[in-house]
């Protein structure tokens, strides 16, 4: 029915739809409404902030059925119409809500209802100089009277401009400052303040020729979208490369913005170091560790341009860039890129998507692509550049299979790599030890009955967290105190088994006094500022013995580390998961680049039960291509990403049975669908339990999708959403559709 205009709205809700509404006032103009806009809106018994998306002159409701907008919250769009049409994107790609997908792409001050001039003044800070009048003053003693006056004033002529809180800070008050204000001597000035980012220049060193190659290929065309890999080796020298294209563009457009994207939080800070030694302040961070008020801020010096260049997490991919001239997507084949709540969007393939847009070039830079790229690569939709020298001299690490079979371990590290470990700590180098599980160990067990200390919530054995004197599942995060003695048995015969970060810490503690051990996993690095003072204790050369999960394995640059021991390279060689290999190779590759990234020779210690296994020879010949080679002829065979489509549907409910029968409803669903469209090429397999059966008293299970082409599989599910809408399932039942998944099981 038509009225004069209604109002269409994502909310911040579980629904795939948008919702209409009438303007706040009859003589609301459409003007009031543009795209982008934040409104507070009624819906059901609650008030919602909702955002923009368009006017229409009808709605499919009635107009009796529609409500009035509250109120109109800001005088101008606030969400940039280039971060609308991503999100809408996002939306239709990974069919999620489109509410969903708006208020996770803003930073949380914006998805309340506070006017937007409340929110840009909390971000201002005040600074105060001298006045025209007050340059022509001198002294002012026919003006200033009061003492304290007398030194504000005698000290901001001699600063000429200082910061209000710097003022303050010196014994002055506010008084003080708007009674020189009131005579005329100096006046404020409110901004926003910018990244805080070290403004100490460091000279660029010179590239070597693989890096001028790459520069020159880069910056051939800079005002066109191209999608370029750059698979360089660890060391080789790629964040150079990065930097020298950024100060290329600087140079040919000196106001325009770039986005480098790194997949976890931990290398932010090191990566923004790097770049601010050469740009300055025109460098920010951007992730979630960061304060409201901190994010809210790069928000809007990004969209008024005062930043240029903004070093970020994935959620950094829906900043309201204006000028955007390059992306940089640094180790593009990590899973974290991949979004694993929620919208479950991958940033990297946003990232190609704003690169189109702002018709730029897009970086993707990894010493071990991900298949998917290397096979865009060989099939033209991307350019290639290989770096295959280390920089600066250094050398290939060489790469040692020890086989641990028979051998003691202590503390997880068998003799022989004890061995490797005191002589590199008695030659002043650095050591690093790799091991995937955090805690003391991860199995609590009773040596007599065989009892296993077990989630109650989750099909998971409990690690044991000695420090912390408890139990902890680390997938609900549930914790139990430790027993005494056994529960079932009551004998007092409780062992600890295997080894985490704790262990592995302790004996070390215990074996190298002399030695700082220095341990770098989750639960040592959650309160600000730890992670960074470990890193900058690391990086003062010295020697000392890291430990550490997987938040080591990418991207840190440790110029004195000589020795990486892998404590257990097993645990992904037998998974079910089809891209069990192609992870494993990434990770123990990238975790032995750690080793021999200067003058320092690298030697690298993978400690395994299976030393012959075809996957760990190819690791130890680093020859990560024939590798992927043997993958991808594997996942052609069995018609798997690359070669094919893939989406899962993923669901829980209370009892495992519900779960199934759930997923068999929608799987029906779908087959009577393709009786319709029988020219598609859709394949359903499953449902199958997930392999983790039970999480946080939920049952999980799966459904497979595959289509031979990614249009074909989107438009089905998209249609398919449509007709399901009317399916009965219980309210206990939930699901959702995961696109180009990355965790499969």
């Amino acid at each position: 029915m038509s009225t004069s205009f209604v109002v269409s709205v994502a909310l911040p809700v579980p629904l795939r739809r948008q919702f209409d509404y009438l303007p706040s006032q009859p003589s609301d103009l459409r003007e009031d409404y543009l795209p982008g806009t934040r409104v507070q809106i009624p819906f059901g018994r609650r008030s919602l902030t909702g955002v923009v998306l368009a006017t229409s002159s009808e709605s499919e409701l009635p107009v009796s059925r529609l409500k009035p907008v509250t109120k109109i919250l800001d005088r101008a769009p606030l969400v940039p119409a280039v971060i609308l049409q991503l999100c809408q994107w996002v939306a239709d790609y990974y069919h999620a809500p489109i509410g969903e997908v708006v208020f996770a792409a803003l930073p949380p001050p914006l998805r309340t209802a506070t006017i937007d001039a409340d929110i840009i003044n909390s971000l201002q800070e005040t600074y105060w100089t001298v006045s025209s009048l007050g340059r022509t003053a001198g002294n002012a003693d026919h003006l200033i009277r009061g003492a304290k006056q007398k030194q504000l004033w005698n000290v901001l002529l001699q600063k000429k401009s200082m910061l209000q809180g710097d003022i303050t800070a010196q014994g002055y008050s506010l008084t003080q400052l708007r009674a020189l204000k009131e005579k005329g001597l100096i006046q404020s000035h409110s901004f926003i303040p910018g990244s805080n980012a070290v403004t100490s220049h460091v000279v660029a060193p010179p590239l070597n020729q693989e890096q001028q190659e790459a520069l020159g290929t880069i910056t051939s065309d800079p005002d066109s979208f191209r999608t370029i890999l750059l698979n360089g080796v660890t060391g080789s020298g790629k964040t150079e490369v990065y930097l020298a294209w950024i100060a290329f563009a600087l140079t040919q457009r000196p106001d325009s913005q770039f986005l480098a994207l790194a997949p976890e939080i931990s290398l932010t800070p090191q990566l923004r170091q790097r770049f601010a030694s050469r740009f300055g302040d025109k460098v920010a961070a951007y992730h979630s560790a960061l304060t409201d008020k901190e994010r809210m801020r790069v928000w809007i010096n990004i969209l008024e341009g005062r930043t240029q260049i903004v070093i970020g997490t994935r959620s950094a991919v829906f900043l309201p860039f204006n000028d955007l001239a390059g992306i940089i997507v640094d180790e593009e084949h990590d899973s974290s890129f991949k979004q694993q709540d929620g919208a479950r969007y991958n940033a990297r393939d946003l990232a190609i998507l704003r690169a189109k847009e702002h018709n730029c070039p897009i970086v993707l830079g990894s010493a071990t692509p991900s298949l998917e790229s290397l096979m865009n690569a060989s099939g033209g939709r991307y350019e290639s550049i290989l770096l295959r020298q280390r920089a600066v001299n250094a050398s290939t690490p060489s790469i040692r299979l020890l086989d641990i079979k028979s051998r003691p371990l202590h503390g997880g590290i068998s003799p022989p790599l004890l061995e490797e470990i005191k002589q590199h700590l008695a030659e002043q180098r650095q050591v690093m030890l790799f091991i995937n599980r955090r805690g003391f160990s991860p199995t609590l067990m009773c040596v007599e009955c065989g009892w296993l200390a077990e989630c109650r919530n989750c099909d998971a054995r409990l690690t044991y967290h000695m420090k912390a004197a408890q139990l902890r599942c680390h997938h609900c995060d549930s914790t139990y105190s430790l027993p005494t003695c056994c529960p079932k048995c009551k004998q007092d015969s409780l062992k600890a088994v295997g080894a985490g970060t704790e262990r592995t810490e302790e004996f070390l503690e215990t074996t190298f006094p002399d030695t700082p051990v220095i341990r770098i996993d989750r639960d040592t690095t959650q309160t600000k500022g730890s992670l960074q003072d470990k890193l900058h204790q690391i990086r003062r050369n010295e020697p000392c013995i890291i430990v550490g999960t997987q938040m080591l394995a990418k991207g840190h640059d440790f110029p004195n580390l000589a020795l990486v021991g892998i404590i257990n390279a097993d645990s992904g060689l037998f998974s079910s998961d089809f891209r069990a290999a192609e992870k494993t190779a990434q990770l123990l590759l990238q975790v032995a680049g750690r080793a021999g990234r200067s003058a320092v020779e690298g030697k690298v210690v993978i400690q395994t039960l299976f030393p012959s296994h075809p996957l760990l020879q190819a690791i130890a010949a680093q020859d990560y291509d024939a590798i992927c080679e043997e993958e991808l002829h594997i996942r052609e065979a069995g018609r798997l990403p690359p070669y094919a489509s893939m989406a899962l549907i993923r669901a829980e409910a209370p009892t495992l049975e519900a779960a199934l029968g759930g997923l068999w409803t929608l799987k029906e669903s779908l087959t009577e669908l393709l009786k319709f469209n029988s020219n598609l090429q859709i394949e359903a397999h499953g449902p199958f339990p997930s392999v983790m059966q039970r999480k946080q008293n939920r049952f999980h299970a799966i459904l497979w999708l595959f289509a031979p082409q990614k249009a074909e599989l989107r438009q089905f599910l998209k249609h398919w959403l449509r007709y399901s809408e009317g399916i009965a399932t219980p309210s206990s039942f939930k699901w959702l559709i995961d696109v180009d998944p990355l965790e499969t099981l």
